[in-house]
Order: structure tokens, then C-alpha cells, then sequence
């Protein structure tokens, strides 16, 4: 009989989208446990893509979907946070 070996977690890939000061919106796509560390990883990654926005400005805020699809996993606010 085998031992009793701890579950390996499961990883799944996340679009993260975070809106800047600036009229862009940057992606990363990053695997993680969840959509929370998944949040956290993009800290010291290059984002993959960067979309202009030219008309308007947002609030910064990050969203975490699930990599490929539009249902959002994670929201969080940037404003005011360093």
C-alpha cells in the first residue's frame, strides 16, 4: 500500500487585467491555486498584452478572470494602495 501522500494543488491558468493611471489596461497571465494568488503573482511580471484606452479614464482597478473566458474570479480596488 502507498503511503499517504499530501494532494498536490491544483493550478489554473488566470487572465489578470489591471487598469492604470494611465488610459491602458495591462494582462498578465499567470498560474496559480486561485484567483487571489493569482493577484499577488503579478507583482514582478511583465504584462503579455497592453490595450490603449484613449477616451476616458478609471478608477485603477485589478480584475481576475479564469485564462480565456469572461467570467470574473477576483475584483479588488488600486486606488490608494502602495
Amino acid at each position: 500500500m502507498a503511503k499517504n501522500q499530501p494532494k498536490q494543488p491544483v493550478l489554473s491558468y488566470y487572465d489578470v487585467k489591471v487598469e492604470t493611471l494611465l488610459p491602458a489596461t495591462l494582462t498578465f497571465r499567470v498560474l496559480a491555486e486561485d484567483a487571489h494568488q493569482a493577484a499577488n503573482l503579478i507583482k514582478n511580471k511583465q504584462p503579455n498584452s497592453v490595450h490603449y484606452r484613449l477616451l476616458g479614464r478609471k478608477d485603477n482597478k485589478l480584475t481576475v478572470y479564469d485564462a480565456g473566458s469572461t467570467i470574473i474570479k477576483f475584483v479588488k480596488n488600486l486606488l490608494g494602495l502602495r
